[in-house]
């Protein structure tokens, strides 16, 4: 039917919203005008709406009861039937729905539940919002709507069917990270799944959320849920007379690395990573039958996150992520003189037992916050290969040092002791505050590496000392050891040092494998931004289709200017003008280059050939301004007028000191036999295939996963 002006909808929809019930005229004239802009006719104009909207509700289908619009002092009435109206319909499903759940019938309140939502088809009166009308009617509706979720999460819960649920409680949360019960929800999602660690992560997040924007602790039965997490309390197992899923819909089995979660202690055949401590529930006879004892020693905790990146990938290709992750954080354990004695899923558990407990300094202590450490350094790394604005991968890190209950079974080979006590615990309750890239350490740890290892903050207990930097020569952040790629990494360092003392530009291209190269890529890149004596600037840019599309070029440019996603064009090419005015004086120079790479920044695609042109120029001027290393990945994808752009940067006739680095695969030198040959200002260094070293597979991974997001 045709309701005319924005008045008359507005009318109609106000009514609606209070349907079978008197509206007093003040209020609707005040729901139509604000206070301010009522004009003086307003009462007239709402009279001639109500009129029309009569005719309009007079003509609907003669075969059903029309609804009635009904002058009511001190103003009107809708009378409507029920089923007439969405939102009814919606509130009387709702009602039932939560019936049936109060009554233990969760199958039916999901049906009822399900039925309901099914009813919204978007936002509440979008087209008024269009227009201004905002009503407190419509929020109180839209925040209703997220209760009924949570309540047909519930219901799908107590059913079964947390696999189901897992993907909208996770948009949900992220939506509103303040909702208490969705988190508690999704907490109990993630265990039922045997994903404990992420379900740690989200209690992490909300506390955060709350500490730092309203200056409140998480609610009672949110920090009781926490604990139940943290001792694996039977209470969250799904009851054995849980419903089954309705016919037809199927619940995915846990991914490989998130098996169910495990019995209390047994025999080698266990492999749990947060195993019951002697404080839980567990029967006399097996505790008579651990064969422990109390060890003095450093427990290190570590749990792995992986960002929005990956959420669009299939569940094998982030299963080989955590895999090498996982793999990752073995080795750097391991080369610290500990032991890995658990792993479930995106968590681990390590132990370093003191060799000399006479000493003033713990060593495991300090070989504990060492690995820590260099976990927490190589995913920095690692991450920055998706060139992500946020946590794309990131590490959790917590060092508890004390008394520990170690229990090595007789006969069991290699197999890893079981270790727990109290110490175990306090380390997995501060693991639950850490933030994403830091590693917290408790009081007794920090006494005994001070002087050795340098923190931040601190108190008593398990207030945590957040760990900043390892002394005693460890200076290596990637954990590398002395072999070929120190040796890359000098020639690459040497050939900067004759680059800014000739102020001539010079190409080092990298070929090999993606992670080595990706690796060295981006260890060049640190040293050259946190160990040279005078500032370097440091531009890089992938020629793939990341970043949102932009090319190499634009990355670059937009880095420079300090622009980002959230810029308009307008706000972009401003920023860019300022950056051109600290280049150069002239004018002219200036507004052609604004001209020609405003467009660069917030355009995608390919980049013209005569872009290329003043993209140029614009390297020049910024290398005249303080030397310059411009890092290159993937350009094998690079179309052929910027493979030439990057060739001709490495003119020895230019007086400017700008290094050009360029990785690549070898279909670089298929397309291009003569790369940089006879060029006295050229090296290449030739990768071999990947080495038997975590974190090579681990960047082999991201690049794979990061460039099918991208195609996602």
């Amino acid at each position: 039917m045709e309701l005319g002006g924005i008045r008359q909808r507005s009318a109609l929809a106000y009514l609606l919203l209070h349907a079978n019930q008197v509206v007093s005229t003040s209020r609707l004239l005040a729901a139509l005008w604000p206070a301010d802009d009522a004009p003086m006719t307003a009462r007239k104009i709402l009279q001639n709406a109500i009129w029309r909207l009569r005719g309009v509700l007079a003509q609907l289908s003669p075969g059903e009861p029309a609804p009635e619009l009904l002058t009511w002092y001190p103003g009107y009435m809708l009378r409507v039937r029920p089923e007439q109206v969405d939102l009814l319909v919606f509130q009387q499903r709702v009602a039932e729905g939560r019936a049936a759940l109060a009554a233990g019938r969760p199958a039916a309140a999901r049906d009822l539940l399900t039925e309901a939502l099914a009813l919204w088809r978007g936002s509440v009166l979008a087209d008024l919002a269009e227009e201004g009308t905002y009503w407190a009617e419509v929020t109180s509706i839209q925040k209703k709507r997220l209760d009924v979720m949570e309540d047909c999460f519930e219901a799908e819960l107590a059913c079964g069917g947390h696999q189901s649920v897992l993907h909208e409680l996770k948009a949900l949360v992220e939506a509103e990270p303040l909702r208490e019960r969705a988190s508690r929800q999704l907490m109990l999602a993630f265990y039922r799944c045997g994903r404990q660690a992420d379900a740690l992560a989200v209690y992490g997040r909300v506390r955060e959320a709350l500490v730092e924007g309203l200056g409140l602790e998480p609610g009672p039965e949110l920090q009781q849920l926490q604990r139940a997490v943290l001792t694996q309390d039977p209470a969250l197992d799904l009851p054995r007379t849980a419903q089954l899923p309705p016919p037809g819909q199927t619940v995915r089995p846990p991914r490989p690395g998130s098996p169910a979660l495990p019995a209390p202690p047994a025999p080698p055949a266990r492999q749990d990573i947060l195993p019951p401590s002697p404080r839980a529930a567990v029967p006399t006879a097996a505790r008579i039958a651990l064969p422990g004892e109390y060890r003095q020693a450093s427990v290190l905790l570590l749990r792995f996150g992986l960002g929005p990146e990956f959420g669009t990938l299939p569940p094998e290709d982030v299963d080989r992520v955590l895999d090498a992750v996982t793999q990752l954080a073995r080795e750097k354990i391991e080369a610290e003189g500990g032991i890995v004695a658990s792993a479930l899923g995106s968590v681990l558990l390590g132990l370093f037992e003191d060799t000399a407990t006479d000493t003033p300094v713990s060593a495991g202590a300090v070989r504990a916050v060492r690995a820590a450490a260099a976990v927490r350094d190589c995913l920095a790394i690692a991450a920055d290969t998706l060139h992500s604005t946020g946590e794309a991968l990131s590490a959790h890190g917590a060092v508890s040092t004390g008394q520990v209950v170690v229990c090595r079974w007789p006969g069991a080979g290699v197999t890893p002791p079981w270790i727990g006590g109290h110490l175990v615990d306090d380390c997995r309750t501060a693991l639950g505050t850490v933030p994403a890239g830091e590693v917290h350490v408790c009081e007794a740890t920090r006494r005994l590496t001070e002087g050795r290892i340098t923190y931040r903050g601190g108190g008593t207990g398990m207030v945590p000392w957040k760990l900043m930097a390892v002394g005693d020569g460890f200076t290596n952040q990637c954990g590398t050891s002395a072999g070929d790629r120190e040796c890359e990494l000098d020639l690459m360092r040497a050939v900067l040092l004759r680059t800014r003392h000739r102020s001539t530009p010079h190409l080092v291209t990298v070929l090999g494998p993606p992670g080595r190269k990706a690796r060295l890529l981006l260890e060049f890149q640190r040293l050259v931004q946190t160990g040279t004596a005078e500032p370097v600037r440091v531009l890089t840019g992938t020629v793939a289709p990341s970043r949102g599309g932009m090319s190499a070029p634009a990355q670059m440019l937009a880095s420079y200017a300090g622009t980002g996603p959230g810029d308009t064009p307008g706000s972009a090419s401003a920023k860019l003008d300022t950056a051109l005015a600290g280049l150069t004086d002239d004018q002219e120079t200036r507004a052609a280059l604004l001209a020609a790479l405003g467009p660069l920044i917030y355009a995608r695609g390919p980049v013209r050939r005569a872009v290329l042109g003043a993209w140029r120029d614009f390297l020049a001027l910024a290398a005249a301004k303080h030397p310059l290393v411009v890092i290159w990945d993937d350009l094998e994808r690079a179309d052929e007028p910027l493979l030439e752009l990057v060739e001709e940067l490495a003119d020895p006739r230019a007086d400017l000191p700008l290094l050009n680095v360029v990785g690549a695969d070898a279909r670089l030198l298929a397309r291009r036999p003569g790369w940089a040959a006879g060029r006295a200002q050229a090296m290449t260094i030739s990768l071999g295939p990947v080495a038997d070293d975590a974190l090579d597979q681990l960047l082999e991974c991201l690049l794979i996963s990061g460039r099918a997001a991208v195609v996602a």
